[in-house]
């Protein structure tokens, strides 16, 4: 069975959503500040030039912050630039591979982040700022 669930909002705040990401990594033993990699402006322009979108200010700053390297947390998921610019492709391959869904992503739904074939995130560049995120996935209920 598959199922998409509305999981969370990205963040209380959206301009220092990103600074917060960093903040947890270093507390949580991902590194010093030094390991985790930004994304620059530019690739961040390029991805919203790619997908035709204007992506959502908490997005965004999450990916100044902590968009091109995490020094290993959630390894094995793909979310670190350049991985949203194929996301979208892997996402539509596994809504096609399961018939019994009757669910296609709207062209202002940017995917950000996959994990190994069985589920995806993704959220609406036209629900505001701090967007809901919504995870795809087979088999189960998240846990939140």
């Amino acid at each position: 069975m598959i199922q998409i669930w509305r999981v969370t909002k990205i963040s209380e705040g959206t301009n220092e959503v990103g600074e917060r990401a960093l903040e947890l990594l270093v507390e949580y033993g991902y590194g010093p500040k030094t390991e985790i990699e930004d994304c620059t402006e530019e690739e961040i322009a390029h991805l919203e030039d790619e997908f035709g979108v204007e992506l959502p200010a908490a997005y965004k700053s999450c990916m100044r912050y902590i968009g091109n390297g995490t020094n290993g947390f959630l390894r094995g998921s793909e979310f670190t630039y350049p991985a949203p610019k194929y996301q979208r492709e892997f996402a539509e391959d596994c809504i096609e591979r399961w018939d019994e869904l009757d669910f296609s992503l709207e062209e202002t739904d940017f995917v950000f982040r996959g994990l190994q074939g069985s589920s995806f995130w993704f959220f609406n560049t036209e629900e505001g700022e701090d967007p809901p995120v919504y995870l795809y996935m087979e088999d189960s209920k998240p846990e939140l």
